[in-house]
């Protein structure tokens, strides 16, 4: 499930370049589903390269693809959705 995924342009509004983003994946420490609907949708925390967490928003796609189009800084209110 943690291949490389696309990072929309709008994904890096934060600040956090695409190397981060990829790097928080591939290191998910938490991964929750976020409906059943097409596109599924998930919630992710992960590390950065610096080892700051970050929160991921993605979306899969019927390929299989994941688009990642949220990513910034970890905040209080994903902590809490993703029991970190």
């Amino acid at each position: 499930m943690r291949d490389a995924v696309i990072v929309l342009p709008r994904a890096l509004k934060h600040g956090l370049p695409e190397d981060d983003i990829q790097c928080a994946w591939h290191n998910a420490k938490a991964i929750r589903r976020r409906n059943f609907d097409i596109p599924c949708i998930y919630a992710a925390a992960g590390p950065d390269e610096a080892g700051n967490l970050v929160e991921l928003l993605l979306a899969e796609q019927e390929d299989g693809d994941f688009i990642v189009y949220h990513a910034m800084k970890l905040t209080r209110k994903m902590a809490n959705e993703l029991d970190l």
